[in-house]
This record gives structure tokens, C-alpha cells and sequence, in this order.
């Protein structure tokens, strides 16, 4: 009778060390990951804490500056139009030379005394934001906005006043009626200059409020001059 012959193994303390070496060596690398992982999440959380406790500007300082170029221009202008001919002017502050940011003045161009005259009188004082995408180039494009105040004759002043000019003038200014105001524009500018642009341009004007009259808005054309620096370079601190 045939035995059937099983072999049998023998299990050393080689054998079982080397089968417990991959075993070993994929702990290792999964608790390396953790490890590093763990950390990297922690540095992540300090500098989320640190960004949220600080408060984020739009004009912020350092080696890469977000201003990196300032301006100062004055323009004299005149409008014309719906609204009847006006002149005024501009101061800006010119940002990166993209952005001017600054105050107008417009009013109606009269004579002191002409009161019966059938455009109505008028003046816009305003706070003045521009933006010029490409104002290196020879002819380039600016879009203005005005905000502000209106304010114009009334009627109903002039009816048993003695006569135009003097204290009457005075008195029509600090009592006249007025409207908040809206102008967007647009503007085509010529670099005649480093220190000197040209510009004309279209506008429309929008009163709003209880005192508003339909003689305060309209379409308008102006034409102007600006001087002043518009590019001068910051350069980074150190």
C-alpha cells in the first residue's frame, strides 16, 4: 500500500521576519503621509487664520505694490448741448494711469445779469471717477462718471425781486433748488504730450430726486485739455 507523502514546512524565524517586512514597510508609508499631510493642513489652517484676521485693501504696499504709478492733472473743459453751454474744470489723481479719481465743476455759461434768459440756469459740482484702459496710446478711449449736486434757478424767486445781479445773484446761489446727478461718458483722448492730453467726448446727464425738472438732463458734447503728470513711477521699497 501506497503512503501519500505530504511534505510539511518548517516555519523559521527568517521566514517570518522577511513576510513581515512589506507589512512593515506600507505602515511606514501611510503613516509618513499622514504625517505629512497633518502638517501641511496645520500650516494651511495658521495661514488662513492669518489672512482672515487681516484686512484686505485695495491700495496695498510692498515689494510688488498694487499702486505703482501716481498722476495729478487739471482739465478746463466746455460742454454743450440739451443742457446749453457750460465750462468748468477737473482736478484728478491719476492711479497706475488707468484711474482718476477727483472733483468737477460745470455751470452754466451766463452772464451774471442775464437771468431771462430762456436755458435755465444751472451748475454741477461733482465727484469725478475715470477709467482709461490704454492711455499710452497716441489716441486712446476714457469712460468718466460724475456724481453729485445740481442746482438751479427757481422760477418762483425771481417773481417781485428787484432786479438781477449784486445780493440777487447771492441770493439765487445759497436758495436755489437742487437735484442728485448722474453723468457717464465717454471720451477720446490724444496724447499731445507727456505733460498734455486733448479730449472730447460725448455725455448724458440724469436728475434724480423731488426737485428734479426735465431742463436737468440731456445729452451733452464737451471738449477739454488736461495737464498735469499722469505716469510717475513708485518704485518698491526695500
Amino acid at each position: 500500500m501506497l503512503s501519500t507523502f505530504v511534505p510539511s514546512f518548517q516555519t523559521t524565524p527568517y521566514m517570518k521576519l522577511y513576510s513581515i517586512r512589506p507589512l512593515v514597510f506600507c505602515l511606514s508609508v501611510f503613516m509618513s503621509q499622514v504625517a505629512l499631510a497633518q502638517t501641511t493642513l496645520s500650516a494651511q489652517d495658521k495661514k488662513d487664520a492669518k489672512t482672515d484676521s487681516e484686512t484686505k485693501t485695495l491700495f496695498k504696499g510692498g515689494p510688488s505694490p498694487k499702486i505703482k504709478s501716481i498722476g495729478l492733472s487739471f482739465s478746463p473743459l466746455v460742454q454743450f448741448g440739451q443742457l446749453g453751454p457750460q465750462q468748468g474744470g477737473a482736478l484728478a489723481l491719476h492711479v497706475n494711469n488707468k484711474w482718476e479719481i477727483g472733483a468737477s465743476f460745470l455751470g452754466s455759461m451766463r452772464h451774471r445779469n442775464e437771468f431771462y434768459s430762456n436755458d435755465l440756469r444751472q451748475n454741477f459740482s461733482a465727484f469725478s471717477l475715470a477709467y482709461t484702459p490704454n492711455a499710452n496710446k497716441l489716441v486712446h478711449l476714457s469712460f468718466p462718471l460724475l456724481i453729485g449736486v445740481i442746482r438751479y434757478q427757481d422760477a418762483s424767486m425771481m417773481t417781485g425781486m428787484p432786479g438781477p445781479g449784486g445780493r440777487f445773484d447771492n441770493f439765487y446761489w445759497r436758495n436755489g433748488r437742487n437735484a442728485f446727478g448722474l453723468q457717464p461718458g465717454i471720451n477720446a483722448e490724444l496724447n499731445v504730450h507727456k505733460y498734455i492730453r486733448l479730449f472730447a467726448g460725448a455725455n448724458y446727464r440724469l436728475a434724480i430726486g423731488n426737485d428734479e425738472i426735465p431742463e436737468l438732463s440731456g445729452f451733452s458734447g464737451q471738449v477739454g485739455l488736461k495737464v498735469g503728470f499722469f505716469n510717475h513711477k513708485i518704485s518698491p521699497k526695500k
